[in-house]
């Protein structure tokens, strides 16, 4: 029984060879002489095959690498390696290994090393933060002309805000741009939830309906990509102010309850109503608190409170709202429509 490669004659053999020659010719290595790994010089994530880490830990993803890397022959049955990293530049690390080989009962070690590459390539994120990439637009529109310069602070600063937040949680999430359209603002966002979102908090905030629509923006992966558009629409009303719809006087008292409508007050009896947006399309706004005058008291009933037209100073008999009650010698009222009205409350 002799050694096939050194003719040597062992006591025991390994597929004809002796057990050094088997270490040199079956237990050996190999690796990539270039290992290259993609950073964003951006924002430093490193990617790591379809994905992309941000903060990573740089040794570990070059021993993923490494380990990745190595190839060995199926005589192997476990390996294990040490590294010693040497810098050449921020971009270019050799990396010295030191590989242990098992194969059963036998031990080798080897000694080999790569070059590790890192190569600038910009992230999914940067480069769609860079490129004008956005998923969603979201037009916020008034009913009247143009919203008025409260109206779009308020706008602007719910937006940003909402951004900052969601930033913290993902950076994916980011406002691409912001325009002046049509009287209203446009914001061109990453993420469709985040706007759609926007879209509902915005309308709570100043009243108004929310309408979405699809746009087939291209494929990707076989699947096609729908770009949404989430449209608020802001009344021409405030809260407030006085509106007036089908002969009828009221004030907006809250711009949305719980079940979607409109809180609306009366103005001739105090009763309170729902309203829903669609009935309020077509609502004449008459005014907010600068209509309110104060009115000198003549005389008062249990029912009824004569007072003087602040304009034409005649004396003009008035029905008391509900559990209304006076203070001094003068009441808030409004003249609309030639008629004056008693208001609760003024503000």
């Amino acid at each position: 029984m002799f050694c096939v490669e050194c003719g040597s004659e062992p006591d025991e053999l390994f597929d004809g060879l002796c057990s050094e020659c088997f270490k040199k010719r079956k237990l050996n290595i190999d690796i990539d002489e270039r290992i290259e790994i993609e950073i964003c010089p951006v924002c430093g994530s490193v990617k790591r095959k379809s994905n992309w880490i941000e903060r990573p830990d740089m040794e570990a993803i070059m021993l993923k690498k490494i380990d990745e890397s190595i190839s060995v022959p199926y005589e192997v049955e476990k390996f294990s390696f040490n590294v010693e990293f040497h810098e050449e530049d921020p971009y270019n690390i050799i990396a010295d290994i030191s590989v242990e080989l098992r194969s059963g009962d036998m031990v080798t070690e080897k000694y080999i090393s790569s070059k590790i590459v890192f190569k600038k390539t910009q992230c999914t994120i940067c480069s769609r933060i860079h490129g004008d990439y956005y998923e969603a637009i979201l037009q916020v529109r008034p009913s009247s002309k143009e919203l008025t310069e409260e109206q779009k602070n308020l706008i602007v600063e719910k937006v940003k805000k909402r951004i900052e937040i969601k930033k913290d949680e993902k950076r994916s999430v980011f406002l691409t741009a912001q325009e002046e359209m049509h009287g209203g603002l446009d914001f061109y966002l990453s993420d469709s939830g985040v706007t759609k979102n926007l879209a509902y908090e915005i309308s709570r905030a100043v009243g108004g309906s929310v309408k979405s629509s699809a746009k087939l923006a291209g494929r990707e992966d076989g699947q096609n990509i729908y770009r949404m558009t989430y449209s608020v629409r802001i009344p021409a009303y405030e809260l407030n102010d006085f509106i007036e719809i089908d002969n009828e006087i009221f004030r907006v008292k809250k711009l949305k309850d719980s079940g979607g409508k409109v809180v609306l007050k009366v103005v001739k009896s105090g009763e309170r109503r729902l309203m829903d947006y669609k009935r309020l399309e077509n609502a004449e706004v008459l005014g907010g608190d600068e209509l309110i005058q104060r009115s000198v008291i003549v005389s008062e009933s249990k029912d009824e409170i004569k007072v003087l037209d602040p304009e034409s100073y005649d004396t003009v008999t008035l029905l008391k709202p509900e559990d209304f009650e006076t203070e001094g010698d003068e009441v808030p009222v409004i003249k609309v429509m030639g008629y004056l009205y008693i208001i609760e409350d003024e503000g």
